[in-house]
């Protein structure tokens, strides 16, 4: 592989990390430069034996609907040599064969003679540049029997590759895990009176408005250390962690996906914040669905509410009841509570919950108070925010 391919393929992966249609360009050229017939970038989930595409080239739909009853059988050898799947490590049929001292084992497979050789692909070559929550996403490129196995100069070119590859998917990861968070417009964001942020499931901080922005520079009751959200008292700490983490696992329930929360002790004679967790679906991005994002949300009771029933009346239509029992959620409360704040039954605020998704267009009570947040933010004071490094 000449120096100037390396260049352009180089050039075409950094390219894909910030424009998702740059994968087609890299594949093209990685065709072009190793002489390949199929060239396919996907995560398999091993323990949900399953396989995502990112980019695939070369395969058609049938081989593709086929692919999981094929990859995850007993006697497929890549599925027993996770060493090989490693990060940094240039797998090929030959290495496959050297790992288990059977160079025929891959032949002999359900995959090989039911996927890999009614399609002419006899030969392969293949890294993995990421691996996250238990997810392996691998780069393969294949190839007739009748070209040959790859040359040991396409397997060190291919090596020199590797470590753009791996760089690039982790810029991928963390635009698009930005782009999940972002989904509540940041310029929206920035107009609460609420501090807002948008965390990983261990705390890690991806953005946050600007209340919370300076409720973290004072360090008196939360901070950013080492790039996480912390509670600076250690009993909240652990009361914190444990929220995040109960909101992370949670999937629904008759609520409709209602908060976690707990509350900040402040000295005298300020209340307590109330600190809510909730879970946001990832949608259907390439990288970023492997983390789903939760959305903290940082109320101070002794400031007022912004929402007001009559806005909540004329935007959607809401009646008088059903915008207290709004105007109590976005505060950060779970259904029981924010039906007692609201002066009705749990019953009945299930109830009235079921009314709100349908008004305004959404499934669940997290998706409700973020959809409440981003339509009415503009009421409230204006800030600024900031993606926060910390400390």
């Amino acid at each position: 592989m000449r120096q100037d391919q390396i260049n352009a393929l180089t050039e075409a992966v950094y390219d894909a990390a910030v424009d998702p249609g740059g994968w087609l360009d890299v594949m093209a050229l990685a065709k072009a430069s190793f002489s390949t017939s199929a060239e396919t970038l996907y995560a398999l989930d091993y323990a949900q034996r399953s396989m995502r595409p990112v980019q695939v080239c070369g395969i058609t739909e049938r081989y593709m609907r086929s692919f999981e009853a094929s990859f995850f059988t007993d006697d497929n050898p890549c599925t027993q040599s996770l060493a090989l799947h490693r990060p940094g490590v240039i797998r090929t049929d030959q290495r496959l064969g050297e790992y288990f001292s059977d160079a025929g084992i891959l032949r002999r497979s359900r995959y090989y003679n039911e996927w890999l050789r009614p399609q002419n692909l006899g030969h392969s070559m293949g890294m993995t540049p990421l691996m996250e929550g238990g997810v392996v996403f691998n780069l393969s490129l294949l190839r007739p029997l009748e070209i040959g196995p790859f040359r040991p100069a396409e397997v060190d070119s291919f090596e020199r590759l590797q470590t753009h590859f791996r760089r690039a998917l982790r810029v991928a990861v963390r635009l698009e895990t930005l782009s999940e968070s972002r989904a509540v417009s940041t310029e929206a964001l920035d107009h609460l009176p609420h501090g807002v942020v948008f965390v990983t499931a261990l705390g890690k901080v991806l953005h946050c408005n600007g209340v919370a922005e300076s409720l973290f520079r004072s360090k008196r009751e939360l901070a950013i250390r080492s790039g996480h959200l912390v509670a600076v008292d250690p009993p909240t700490q652990r009361k914190l962690c444990g929220a995040l983490r109960q909101a992370y696992d949670f999937a629904t329930d008759d609520e409709g996906g209602g908060p976690s929360c707990i509350t900040v002790p402040r000295p005298a004679p300020s209340r307590p914040l109330t600190l809510s967790a909730v879970r946001l679906s990832a949608g259907q991005s390439r990288f970023a669905a492997l983390q789903p994002t939760l959305m903290v949300l940082i109320v101070d009771p002794d400031t007022p509410h912004p929402l007001s029933a009559e806005l909540l009346l004329d935007r959607y239509g809401m009646t008088p009841a059903e915008a207290r029992l709004s105007q109590a959620l976005v505060a950060g409360t779970g259904l029981r509570q924010a039906a007692a704040a609201a002066g009705m039954t749990y019953e009945t605020a299930r109830w009235y919950l079921k009314i709100l998704f349908q008004k305004t267009q959404t499934g669940r009570q997290s998706e409700l108070v973020a959809r409440l947040h981003r339509d009415l933010a503009g009421v409230a004071r204006p800030g600024r925010g900031s993606s926060f490094r910390g400390e």
